[in-house]
């Protein structure tokens, strides 16, 4: 059985790539933590969360 693959929840449906120093997932990676608690780039995350969600659809 392969190893499950974390997914970055920052970048929509990419796998996390460890892309912060230090990082072992997402769980403890400093730009997910930045992001989930500046308000304003929350604001945008779930815009873009938004957008990405209604391309998918329209796709289908």
């Amino acid at each position: 059985m392969p190893t499950p693959q974390p997914t970055c929840p920052i970048r929509v449906g990419e796998p996390c790539t460890l892309c912060y120093p230090g990082a072992d997932g997402p769980h403890n990676c400093g730009l997910v933590y930045l992001v989930k608690n500046d308000p304003d780039l929350a604001d945008e995350w779930a815009r873009h969360r938004r957008r990405e969600s209604k391309r998918r659809r329209a796709e289908r």
